[in-house]
C-alpha cells in the first residue's frame, strides 16, 4: 500500500517547486479529523486520500489542489470546519472543498436529483475547473474499488459513471481518466460482454505483441536514418471502444479490426522565429512514413489542421507493410509532445499553475475561473466553449427532465464537427441538422434559413450531417421558423427556439387547440376535462408547476411541440399508460405535421416542392417557361434565390451542378418521402424485430435506420426512422406497429 512519503517523493518530482511542508500539514491534519473513518473493504479513509493523489497527480494539479483533495468529505468527519480549514490553509483551498462537497450534498435534499447534480456540478465548472478534476479523480477510485458495494449500488453508479463522468472527461479531452472509467463501468454493467472482449484482447494482443515490436523497431531504425528524433509508442484500444465498434460492426471478429494496435509518433515541440508553435515537421515525417510504406488514403485524417471539437490534435494515417510479420494495415498516429499531452490530459494540460502569485494578487480566493483558463491558453477555448454551450442549455429548460434529455442529445451524445464556408468549425450532436447548425451559428440565420448546401451541393434540411462537411447556410427575411423543423431537429437550443416562436404566433389559438387536444384524450381514458384551473397539470412529471407553466404547457400540445400522450404520461404515469394504447387506436396525432396529405387535398398540382421542402419563395424561369406536370428542376442564381426551369432547358446545359436542385410539381407529392423518428418500448421475445420489419415493408415503407434495444427497466427500447408520405400513412404505420404482440407503445420522437 502506497504510503504518504511515497506520495511526496513522487509528486515532488513531478513538480519540483511544492511545498512539501505544506503538503505534509494538510496529510497529518487530514488523517487526525478521519482517524475513525473506515471504507466499505474495512481499509482506512486515508488509503482512498492516497489514492485519489496519485490519480490528481497526472493531472498537473496545483498545490491548491492537493490539500483540497486530501480534505474532501471533511464534513463526513465531524471534526473540522469550515474556518479552521480557511485559517490553516487558504481561502482558495475553502473554496475547492466546500465545492466538492456541495455536489455531494445536492442529492441528499433534492427529489430531482439527477437534474440538480448535473446542474450544480456545471454551475461550479464554470467557477473553477479543479473541483472537477477533484472530482473525477475521487469517481475513479470509487468505481476501482465498486465491489465492495451492493449489486444495486454498483450499476446506479456504474451508469452515472458511464453516462455523466465518461462524457465529461472525454470533452475535455482527459482521455487517460476517460477509457479507465468507461472500461471499469463496461465491467459493471455487462460483465458478461466484458469478459468475452477482454479474454479476445488478450489472446489477440498476447499474438500480436511480437510484431508489435518489430513494427515499432523498424519505425524507429527509418526516422533515425533520416535523423529524425522521435519517441515511438504503442497503443491498444480500450476494452468500451472495442465492444462498440464491434457492435456497431456486427459479423466482424477483433481480427477484422485494423485500429486495435496503433502507433504512435511523438516528436518534439517547436516553434518558429516569432515564438509561435509550429507543426509543419508532423507532415514532413508524414511524407517520409508515406514514402516507405503503401498509405490507405481514406483512412488518413487530419486532426491539426481541424481539431476534434474538444481540442484533440494528431495526424492519422494506416500503412501497408510497416513490418513482415504484420499480416494487415497499420494504424499510425504523429503529434507532437504538447500534442500528446493534451490527448491525455485534456483541460488539465493547459492549467497555467506557475501564475498563482499573479492571480492570487487579482483574486485573493485564487479561483482559477473559465475565464482564467481561456486567457491562459488559447486552445482550451474549446473547452469554455462547451461550458458556455452547457450554460446556455440550463438557461434554455425549465424541468429537470427537459434539462436531462437536453444535456443527454447536446452535451453527452456523440458528437460530430462541421464548417462554415470560412472554416470556423461548428460542434453539434451526431446526428445533428442544417438547420442546428443555421442556430448554432446564429439564432437569426436560424430563423431565417431558407436552404442548405453541404459540400457545395444543395441538401434538405432535415440532412444529417457528418463530420468534416462544410456546411452554408442561404437565409430569407420571408422565412419564419416552421413546425415541421421540430420532427428532425436534434438540438436544444434550435427546439427551444423554434417552440419559442411558435408560441408567439396566437397564444390564444395555441391554448384552445391544446385545451381541445388533452380533453379527447382525456374522454378516452375515462378521465374529467380540464377545468379552468388545469388542476391535472398541477403535478406534472414528479414537479409542481404555476399556473402560467401549465397554459405554456397546454399551448405546447396545441402547437405541436409536445406529444398529447407524452404529457399525460407524465402527470397520471403507469394508469395512462394501460390504457394509452386504446386511446391511440381511435385519436388522431395532435401534433400538426407540416406534411402534404394526398387524401385530405391539402397538396396543390400547382405547389412546387424544391429539395422535399414546400412554400420556398421561387420564380418561374422566363427562357423555357415550365407548366403544371413537366418535368422540373431548381436553378439557385447569383442572388441566392431560385428559378424553376424546365430539366430540358438549354439554358441549363453549361451551368454548375452544385447550382441545380431537385424540384418537383405538387401532383407528384405523393411520390415524396419524408424521414420520420419514431421511439418503439417493447418486451423482448424471438421474431419481435422480423414482425416489425415485415409489417412496414408490406406498407411499401423505407426503413432508414433501426437501434439496438436499450434495457429500461422491464422493457426495451428501439428508435427508428422510417420515410413516410403523408400524415395518413404514419397513422396507419403507428397503429400497426401497436398491434404486434408484446409491442407496448409506439409514438413519434420529438
Amino acid at each position: 500500500m502506497q504510503t504518504f512519503e511515497d506520495f511526496i517523493n513522487k509528486a515532488v518530482g513531478v513538480k519540483p517547486d511544492l511545498d512539501s511542508d505544506r503538503l505534509r500539514t494538510a496529510y497529518d491534519y487530514a488523517d487526525k479529523i478521519n482517524r475513525e473513518r473506515y471504507r466499505l473493504s474495512g481499509d482506512p479513509y486515508m488509503s482512498h486520500v492516497l489514492s485519489v493523489l496519485d490519480i490528481l497527480l497526472s493531472l498537473n494539479p496545483d498545490e491548491d489542489t492537493l490539500i483540497a483533495a486530501m480534505l474532501h468529505g471533511y464534513a463526513k468527519s465531524g471534526n473540522s470546519s469550515a474556518d479552521e480549514i480557511r485559517e490553516l490553509f487558504g481561502e482558495s483551498v475553502l473554496f475547492l472543498v466546500e465545492a466538492v462537497e456541495s455536489l455531494k450534498a445536492i442529492k441528499s435534499r433534492d427529489e430531482n436529483t439527477e437534474a440538480e447534480s448535473l446542474r450544480g456540478m456545471f454551475v461550479t465548472m464554470a467557477k473553477d475547473l479543479r473541483v472537477l478534476m477533484i472530482k473525477l479523480a475521487d469517481r475513479l477510485h470509487n468505481m476501482q474499488t465498486i465491489e465492495f458495494q451492493s449489486a444495486v449500488k454498483q450499476k446506479q453508479v456504474a451508469r452515472e459513471t458511464m453516462d455523466i463522468y465518461v462524457p465529461i472527461s472525454a470533452r475535455l479531452g482527459i482521455y487517460s481518466i476517460k477509457s479507465r472509467l468507461e472500461d471499469l463501468s463496461f465491467k459493471t454493467l455487462y460483465p458478461k460482454q466484458y469478459n468475452h472482449v477482454r479474454d479476445d484482447l488478450d489472446e489477440y494482443v498476447q499474438e500480436k505483441e511480437k510484431v508489435m515490436d518489430y513494427m515499432k523497431n523498424e519505425l524507429e531504425l527509418y526516422l533515425k536514418s533520416h535523423k529524425i528524433d522521435a519517441k515511438i509508442e504503442g497503443r491498444i484500444k480500450n476494452l468500451y471502444s472495442i465492444y462498440r465498434k464491434l457492435k456497431i460492426k456486427s459479423q466482424i471478429t477483433l481480427n477484422d479490426l485494423h485500429d486495435v494496435l496503433a502507433m504512435r509518433v511523438i516528436l518534439p515541440n517547436r516553434k518558429d522565429a516569432e515564438g509561435v508553435e509550429v507543426s509543419e515537421h508532423l507532415y514532413s515525417v508524414l511524407g517520409l512514413i508515406h514514402r516507405k510504406w503503401t498509405p490507405i488514403t481514406h483512412r488518413f485524417k487530419d486532426y491539426v489542421a481541424v481539431p476534434k471539437p474538444n481540442g484533440y490534435q494528431s495526424l492519422h494515417t494506416a500503412v501497408f507493410g510497416l513490418s513482415s510479420k504484420a499480416s494487415h494495415a497499420t494504424e499510425i498516429q504523429l503529434r507532437t509532445e504538447k500534442m500528446h499531452a493534451e490527448a491525455e490530459f485534456g483541460v488539465a494540460s493547459h492549467w497555467v499553475y506557475d501564475d498563482t502569485k499573479k492571480i492570487a494578487a487579482r483574486d485573493k480566493r485564487n479561483i482559477y475561473s473559465v475565464a482564467e483558463l481561456s486567457r491562459s491558453a488559447a486552445p482550451a477555448k474549446k473547452y469554455v466553449e462547451w461550458i458556455n454551450t452547457v450554460s446556455r442549455i440550463q438557461e434554455d429548460m425549465k424541468g429537470g427532465k427537459d434539462l436531462i434529455e437536453a444535456l443527454k442529445i447536446d452535451v453527452f451524445s456523440d458528437r460530430i464537427f462541421v464548417m462554415t464556408p470560412s472554416g470556423d468549425v461548428k460542434d453539434l450532436p451526431k446526428g445533428a441538422t442544417p438547420v442546428d447548425f443555421a442556430f448554432a451559428v446564429h439564432s437569426d440565420v436560424g430563423s431565417r434559413c431558407q436552404l442548405a448546401k453541404v459540400n457545395g451541393a444543395v441538401v434538405p434540411l432535415s440532412y444529417s450531417l457528418k463530420n468534416g462537411e462544410v456546411v452554408e447556410i442561404i437565409t430569407s427575411n420571408k422565412i419564419e421558423p416552421k413546425s415541421a423543423w421540430l420532427a428532425f431537429v436534434k438540438t436544444s437550443h434550435a427546439k427551444t427556439k423554434i417552440r419559442s416562436y411558435l408560441r408567439s404566433l396566437d397564444k390564444d389559438k395555441s391554448f384552445k387547440d391544446g385545451k381541445d387536444i388533452l380533453n379527447k384524450f382525456l374522454a378516452k381514458i375515462g378521465k374529467s376535462f380540464l377545468d379552468d384551473e388545469l388542476s391535472i397539470l398541477r403535478a406534472y412529471g414528479g414537479q409542481k408547476l404555476s399556473m402560467k407553466e401549465r397554459v405554456g404547457l397546454v399551448e405546447e400540445v396545441g402547437i405541436g411541440a409536445k406529444l398529447p400522450a407524452a404529457v399525460l404520461r407524465s402527470v397520471f404515469g403507469a394508469e395512462f399508460s394501460m390504457r394509452d394504447r386504446r386511446a391511440r387506436a381511435v385519436v388522431k396525432p395532435a401534433v400538426k405535421f407540416s406534411i402534404p396529405d394526398r387524401k385530405n387535398g391539402n397538396c396543390r398540382d400547382d405547389e412546387i416542392f424544391i429539395a422535399g421542402e414546400r412554400g420556398l419563395p421561387h420564380r418561374f424561369a422566363n427562357c423555357c417557361k415550365p407548366r403544371v406536370g413537366t418535368p422540373i428542376v431548381g436553378y439557385i442564381t447569383r442572388d441566392h434565390s431560385v428559378t424553376i426551369h424546365l430539366q430540358k432547358c438549354k439554358h441549363l446545359k453549361n451551368s454548375r451542378e452544385n447550382r441545380i436542385m431537385e424540384a418537383k410539381w405538387g401532383m407528384e407529392c405523393e411520390k415524396f418521402r419524408f424521414p420520420i423518428k419514431l421511439n418503439l418500448v417493447s418486451r423482448h421475445r424471438l421474431g419481435l424485430i422480423r414482425d416489425i420489419a415485415e409489417v412496414i415493408t408490406k406498407m411499401d415503407v423505407n426503413i432508414l435506420s433501426f437501434s439496438d434495444a436499450e434495457e429500461k427497466g422491464e422493457v426495451f427500447e428501439r428508435k427508428m426512422v422510417v420515410e413516410i408520405s403523408d400524415n395518413s400513412q404514419l397513422q396507419e404505420i403507428m397503429e400497426k406497429l401497436n398491434r404486434i404482440r408484446n409491442v407496448i407503445d409506439v409514438k413519434r420522437s420529438d
